[in-house]
């Protein structure tokens, strides 16, 4: 009578075999080993691997199947938190590859050890170093797009923006290269803040940085200042000579900046430069190579120069091989709250202030200004005010100026719409300032304001509960 039931066991025992065997080829490449490392499942996949077929594989001892020429990697599930991935190497025509196993224990219910699941390690692995170096560069990006605060930062590039975040990626794709950077933007738009931008998120701290502004460089003095001289080269030459500040960058990053003020003699020779990668020091006959990255500013499209006969052709393309464009500050206006934050923290501890509340009339009517000097504007007036500040508020009043400049157009207040708010909600808010503006001119009498405001008592007292006025 236990015929039959033995029966039925070990064909139940095969269909949970063969139901394990379906689910086992469903992954990638694996194999089960028992306590004493013999083979006792691969699935096609894996088997392939090694010009075999399943059966022929399966009772083999592992270290039978793997070569001993190839000294196989074996690495635990729990063991490669930085895993080392074995390259390939050309013999030949040939290309071998380091086998590579990822070892999973297999306990029974009890918790003894039965064997172990191997898998395929290479393409697993490759995976597992792509996707942490793509970590590794998105935590790079955050923590610049996201810096920490420090005391002792004084340049950042302040902003968050859509066209500030785009900018910031900007910088962080561009501080990868060692390619020449040409910035352009408008007058105070913080071209000068991008290149130290640029520098420091390149991890570019320990090398050199040399700054030149063409346009405070006489014309005269530019081949000397940027290539250097020999002694005796013209009357009054230092004795030794002098190293240019292409030969002091050498190495590190050169930055000209407003080279668009330099004349079409002194962009020839910079051109030469820029194509030969050594300079020539006056009076002298040995070139000398550098290694130079060159940063350009221009507050003026040189594109634009170029048509205009301003600018030579050939140079501007050689400086723009890299490009960046600073957004000006009426395209970024809702970024001016937190720049004049970041301008009041200055002047606090440059001035010896102690503001630190900010009326919103002031953000309001900022965000209105038309604002032709940038942010450097921006920075003037902030710092204008807070020299008037007596107290730890910043109040409309401090920007004393505004009032008497009624005739500058750049000054007066253009209404215009404001992102997610309707027109009747716009039109309330106006009114409801003018309300009590108009209260609070007239001491809080009510039937003085109503009389000013051209409409009843009765309509005045039902504004004043509609937008709860005090």
């Amino acid at each position: 009578m236990d015929k039959p039931k033995d029966w039925f066991d070990a064909l139940l025992a095969k269909e949970k075999e063969a139901l394990y065997r379906a689910e086992l080829e469903n992954y990638s490449e694996k194999m089960v080993l028992n306590i004493d490392g013999q083979i006792i499942f691969i699935n096609e996949k894996y088997a392939a691997e090694f010009g075999k077929r399943p059966e022929e594989l399966e009772g083999l001892h592992f270290e039978e199947l793997v070569s001993q020429e190839k000294i196989p990697v074996l690495l635990d599930m729990n063991d490669f938190a930085t895993p080392y991935i074995p390259h390939s190497d050309k013999v030949g025509f040939e290309q071998t590859y380091v086998p590579i196993f990822i070892r999973a224990a297999i306990y029974d219910e009890t918790g003894q050890r039965l064997g172990d699941m191997l898998y395929d390690g290479r393409d697993w692995l490759q995976r597992y170093r792509m996707l942490n170096d793509r970590i590794n560069r998105l935590m790079d990006e955050y923590e610049y797009l996201h810096p920490k605060k420090g005391p002792t930062k004084a340049d950042v590039f302040v902003g968050e923006s859509p066209p500030v975040l785009k900018l910031k990626k900007e910088i962080m794709q561009v501080s990868k290269s060692n390619a020449t950077l040409l910035i352009e933007g408008e007058t105070g738009t913080g071209k000068e803040v991008v290149a130290n931008e640029v520098f420091r998120a390149g991890g570019l701290e320990n090398r050199k940085f040399i700054k030149l502004n063409c346009a405070a460089l006489p014309q005269e003095l530019f081949e000397s200042e940027l290539f250097g001289y020999e002694e005796g080269a013209f009357t009054g030459a230092r004795r030794g000579g002098k190293r240019g500040l292409f030969e002091a960058a050498d190495g590190g990053v050169i930055l000209l900046d407003e080279i668009n003020s330099l004349s079409l003699s002194a962009q020839a020779k910079l051109l030469r430069v820029l194509q030969e990668r050594n300079i020539c020091r006056i009076g002298g006959e040995k070139p000398i190579p550098i290694n130079v990255r060159v940063i350009a500013t221009s507050n003026k499209p040189l594109e634009q120069m170029v048509k205009e006969n301003s600018f030579r052709a050939d140079l501007y393309y050689r400086l723009n091989v890299m490009h960046i464009c600073i957004p000006p500050l009426r395209e970024r206006i809702e970024d001016i709250p937190q720049l004049v934050r970041f301008f009041v923290e200055r002047c606090n501890r440059d001035m010896g202030k102690h503001v630190d509340r900010i009326d919103p009339k002031v953000y309001s009517y900022l965000k209105l200004c038309k604002w032709p000097g940038n942010v450097r504007q921006l920075q003037n007036w902030v710092e204008r005010a807070m020299a008037s500040v007596w107290k730890n508020v910043l109040m409309l009043t401090n920007f004393y100026w505004i009032s008497s400049s009624t005739d500058d157009t750049d000054n007066k207040i253009t209404l215009m719409a404001q992102a997610g708010k309707t027109l009747p909600q716009m039109m309330d808010e106006l009114e409801k300032e003018i309300i009590q503006n108009t209260l609070k001119l007239n001491g809080g009498n009510k039937q003085k304001t109503a009389k000013k405001l051209g409409i009843s008592r009765q309509m005045l007292h039902r504004k004043i509960k509609q937008f709860h006025i005090e």
